[in-house]
């Protein structure tokens, strides 16, 4: 058993319990009725009991009271002495929350499980209420026929007589029967408020759901006091069928609200998995953004701890996602523990329940899901709601990735020029209107045809693809990087001065100098050509001449012995890393013949 309390609610679920265990305890030496019931006694209480649970199993409003089990209280507190309703009070609203779980199946992801201690101090709540309602009534009937020397002890099960006198005192009976119900419902609504989280603002004590859920209490204590009567009257088997039947009907009222809750869910389900398709559109063109969504989506219908996301891109090495219980995307695989977590209350231990999906494109396998689920929380229609859903999750995923595979370039993953021109002019605008910066770098691996001639054409993309990993590992997240064309390569910066972005073009070039590119055991040295423009450093009218512009300095530091970074000044200048202005009509340093 895990409790999972914090000391607050600790605190605020022992105090009622401990309180409660006084006064039951205390409650037989203030009636003067230290005795147990007799044998006669003994069918009617438990017969109350019973029905005071079915009774109680309608509870639409709250669970935080008795609601119509309030029935059973008068008459318990009238013929068996308030103590023992008390005692009745507890015990019929823990069965209660028992057979709720049990009759209905309530899921744990929409009721929560029986926590021992909090459940218990609620039921503690409703018993103190209870004795304090029970008292006032009868204390206040007793006092009414003080001058016929009637005892608290009289008023009982076995002294019908007397019984029958109270009772026929209308003014009294009613007039006092009124005050219990009164100090019932008050005390039960000040021991939450203070003691508890169903009303601990002052503000919810004016809430609907409070109103309704004591409203139906109040309705079951008037009932129960016109039910004492009918005991006098009547006798306890007439009595009891009558109760009995009114049992039966609020057990299939709970039932139908039950059911209609179940019905509303499911169509709200269903509702969610027929709008799925709409919903989702992956904004994100990062493939950790399509895992995401597909996250967000599943967990819409079905309660997992760990998730993972496998794509399975053709001949290529399958890539994985995963998530936590903390909801975050991760790149790699997942590594849950042996068993699902402790669950408060009282709960046998399970091992995972591992549902495993796939999803296809135009027949093909294109992803695999799984879900490590705690069997204790998972629903019979889950699966079924999840099998529902995928269908539309598989034709977005393959909507995505045919999006993508037209928008990259085949060879190296990275954009096409397509999405380059794009990004270009959003990064513009955004920057004009905002009165920011942006810069654009394009670079060129040097000599790079020597290395297709001397080596071959395969070896070259090897080559292509080696720099490619240069500058998609070292440059910033929020840069676009793009292949141009051939070896060209260019990279936007969004929010970035001409300053700091020849920085972020040099560490490039270096990082791709530093490199290690084998071919036929020989070491090819990869050297990488740059050229900057910076916006507003340049007043251009668009991104597409900014572009023009980096392609220019990009020139330049070819024509000026390659493998060096160039950031465009303006009227053919250019500065160099190291701050050298440069004229772009001087001639260039006698080039040092190299292999490559």
């Amino acid at each position: 058993m895990r409790e999972n309390l914090d000391s607050r609610e600790l605190a605020h679920s022992i105090g009622p319990v401990v309180v409660a265990v006084l006064a039951l305890a205390m409650a037989p030496i203030w009636e003067r009725r230290i005795s147990v019931p007799g044998p006669e006694q003994i069918y009617p209480l438990f017969a109350l009991a019973a029905l005071g649970v079915l009774l109680a199993l309608y509870a639409p409003k709250g669970r935080h009271t008795l609601c119509l089990g309030t029935v059973v209280l008068p008459l318990a507190i009238w013929f068996f002495g308030v103590s023992w309703a008390g005692w009745l009070a507890v015990g019929i609203y823990l069965v209660r929350e028992i057979l709720r779980r049990l009759l209905y199946g309530e899921p744990l992801q929409r009721a929560k499980t029986i926590r021992i201690l909090p459940t218990v101090a609620d039921g503690s709540r409703v018993a103190l209420a209870t004795l304090a309602g029970g008292a006032i009534w009868v204390r206040g009937v007793g006092e009414s026929l003080s001058s016929s020397n009637l005892a608290l002890s009289d008023l009982a099960f076995n002294n019908l007589s007397l019984g029958r006198r109270a009772v026929n005192d209308l003014g009294s009976f009613s007039r006092w029967g009124m005050a219990g119900l009164g100090v019932y419902v008050l005390v039960l609504l000040v021991l939450h408020a203070f003691t508890g989280r169903f009303l601990q603002r002052l503000e919810q004590w004016l809430a609907p759901e409070a109103y309704k859920s004591m409203g139906l209490d109040a309705c079951g204590w008037i009932l129960g006091a016109v039910t004492v009567r009918a005991v006098i009257e009547l006798g306890w088997p007439e009595t009891l069928f009558l109760l009995t039947a009114m049992a039966l009907l609020a057990m299939e009222a709970a039932r139908n609200v039950h059911l209609r809750q179940r019905a509303v869910a499911r169509v709200s389900e269903l509702w969610e998995v027929t709008r799925a398709g709409h919903r989702i559109i992956f904004r994100d063109p990062d493939l950790a953004g399509i895992a995401r969504q597909v996250l967000d989506e599943c967990r819409n219908v079905l309660p997992f701890h760990w998730f993972q996301f496998e794509l399975i891109p053709g001949d290529a090495a399958i890539k994985s996602w995963y998530a936590g219980p903390d909801g975050q995307i991760e790149e790699g695989v997942p590594h849950p523990a042996e068993s699902p977590p402790a669950l408060p209350g009282l709960h046998r231990r399970s091992s995972w329940k591992i549902l495993g999906r796939e999803l296809k494109g135009d027949g093909e396998p294109i992803a695999r899901l799984r879900f490590w689920c705690d069997p204790r929380r998972l629903e019979s229609t889950s699966s079924e709601l999840l099998d529902s859903l995928l269908p539309q999750v598989a034709a977005a995923v393959h909507r995505v990735l045919l999006d993508r595979r037209a928008k990259q370039d085949p060879l190296t993953g990275l954009a096409d020029r397509r999405v380059l021109e794009a990004r270009l002019e959003e990064t513009f605008t955004a920057a004009r209107e905002e009165g920011g910066n942006m810069a654009v770098i394009m670079c060129d691996l040097d000599r790079f045809k020597r290395v297709n001639d001397n080596f071959g054409h395969e070896v070259g993309d090897r080559a292509l693809l080696q720099v490619v990993g240069v500058l998609e590992e070292f440059r910033r997240d929020t840069d676009l990087c793009c292949r141009y064309g051939g070896e060209e390569f260019a990279v936007v910066l969004e929010k970035t001065d001409g300053e700091t972005a020849i920085r972020v073009a040099e560490r490039l070039r270096m990082e791709v100098e530093r490199s290690v590119f084998m071919a036929e055991d020989k070491r090819v040295p990869l050297k990488l050509s740059a050229g900057v423009a910076a916006y507003p450093d340049l007043q251009v009218p668009s991104g597409k001449e900014l572009l023009v512009l980096a392609d220019e300095a990009l020139i330049e530091a070819k024509r000026r012995g390659r493998n060096r970074t160039l950031l465009h000044l303006g009227r053919g200048r250019f500065r160099t890393v190291d701050g050298k202005t440069l004229g772009g009509k001087e001639p260039p340093p006698p080039e040092i013949p190299t292999l490559f």
